[in-house]
């Protein structure tokens, strides 16, 4: 009889898939750090990216600032700031008034623009010698220097004809725009003869 001698370890099933689970685990754990390696150099040349780019903006707000420095105006304090406006201001009310206080009868204010120099205002009136009366009753008073007919443009309220006839029941009216210039000083004092 042959003895039967095995000198091989017994190897059970479940040493060897205990093993291939350290196997599989360490295969993970090597693909994590492996990930985290690549996103680490990944992550450092985007960071010198960054700076290199932040060193540029920074160079550039210097030079921009330097360039502001030397074109810069002398600004003044906000006292003066408020004289300044306060002189080139105007209040718009007495301009107002005086021209609605000079439009003769059947006249109708429409619009009214301002600028520092000058004022708009544009008008309805029912006959030519009603734009001329208001012409010279603005170039009479104190508060402009000057008033100037821009255009005067005609129109006809509604159908004018009936039937082939012309409608004598409405008057046609025209529409005038006027250029004011303003007198600064007589605003500023309040007027005068009125």
């Amino acid at each position: 009889m042959i003895p039967d001698i095995n000198l091989l370890p017994k190897v059970d099933r479940r040493q060897s898939t205990s093993k291939t689970v350290y196997i599989v685990l360490s295969i993970i754990a090597l693909l994590f750090v492996a990930f985290f390696v690549f996103q680490y150099f990944n992550y450092r040349g985007e960071i010198a990216d960054l700076r290199s780019e932040e060193q540029r903006v920074i160079d550039e707000r210097n030079r921009l600032q330097a360039e502001l420095d030397s074109i810069s105006v002398d600004t003044g304090s906000l006292k003066q700031s408020v004289d300044f406006v306060e002189a080139i201001s105007y209040p718009v009310s007495p301009i107002l008034d005086e021209t609605i206080r000079l439009q003769p009868g059947h006249s109708y204010l429409r619009e009214y623009a301002f600028d520092a120099q000058t004022a708009e205002v544009s008008m309805d009136f029912e006959t030519l010698s009603d734009i001329s009366k208001y012409l010279s009753r603005l170039s009479s008073s104190t508060y402009f220097f000057d008033a100037q007919v821009s255009s005067i443009e005609h129109f006809e309220l509604g159908n004018q004809e009936v039937e082939g006839k012309a409608n004598f029941n409405e008057i046609p009216r025209y529409a005038v725009k006027f250029t004011l210039l303003i007198n600064q000083n007589a605003l500023a004092a309040g007027g005068g003869n009125q």
